[in-house]
């Protein structure tokens, strides 16, 4: 199938660079020390694509009582120690960017310094001139805001945008703007995806080459 569209709306993480399996692997471990086991499924549904004060939150509910006070500290310096020296754009991205004519943004839920110095290191900036960040809007994934902000950002109607998503927040916050999603399943279930709300879920960037009729 070949969708119909006018613009395309990229989350970042686990999208276009791969950084959800670290993150994850980071995170887990830390709250393993604390006492806190996590499987998988809680992982996707609570924690991954969820703005950093929600999943802060989460934890500390599944906890049981705050997390130590240096925590969301420790965590981004080990995390941004690591994607320093092994951040890599998710495999066929380049390839598939530049087939893309439509107009494209990119709307995540990580803060701005974090999402610049991850287009900046996979050498992606210029083709992301529009983006925008959880910083940008005042209700993160899973709402629509930063949704509705890159459409209008690109004088696009909603109903004429497709998201490209992996995490659950972030396909509920597509389909609360009003726009098919598209769910890259490599690393996630596809059942949750579809369950979220997925048009249609795709396992590599070639295949989705085919879904945007490139």
């Amino acid at each position: 199938m070949i969708f119909s569209y006018k613009a395309v709306i990229f989350d970042c993480d686990g999208v276009i660079v791969d950084t959800e399996t670290i993150s994850n692997e980071i995170f887990t471990s830390m709250l393993h020390q604390l006492g806190l086991d996590i499987d998988e499924q809680t992982l996707l549904e609570k924690f991954t694509g969820f703005t950093n004060e929600e999943t802060l939150k989460n934890a500390e509910h599944l906890l049981g009582k705050p997390l130590p006070e240096n925590f969301d500290a420790e965590y981004r310096q080990r995390f941004h120690a690591i994607i320093h020296e092994h951040l890599e754009p998710i495999n066929g991205v380049r390839e598939l960017l530049h087939k893309i004519t439509a107009p494209i943004a990119m709307a995540t839920n990580a803060r701005r310094t974090e999402m610049d110095m991850k287009l900046e290191k996979i050498g992606l900036s210029d083709k992301f001139a529009t983006r925008f960040c959880v910083e940008d809007v005042e209700n993160g994934k899973p709402e629509p805001d930063i949704y509705l902000k890159a459409a209008k950002a690109l004088k696009v109607d909603p109903q004429d945008c497709l998201v490209i998503e992996d995490s659950i927040a972030g396909i509920r916050a597509g389909c609360a703007a009003g726009m098919r999603v598209l769910a890259y399943s490599d690393a996630f279930d596809k059942a949750l995806q579809t369950t979220a709300g997925a048009t249609a879920c795709f396992k590599s960037m070639q295949e989705l080459e085919g879904l945007l009729g490139l």
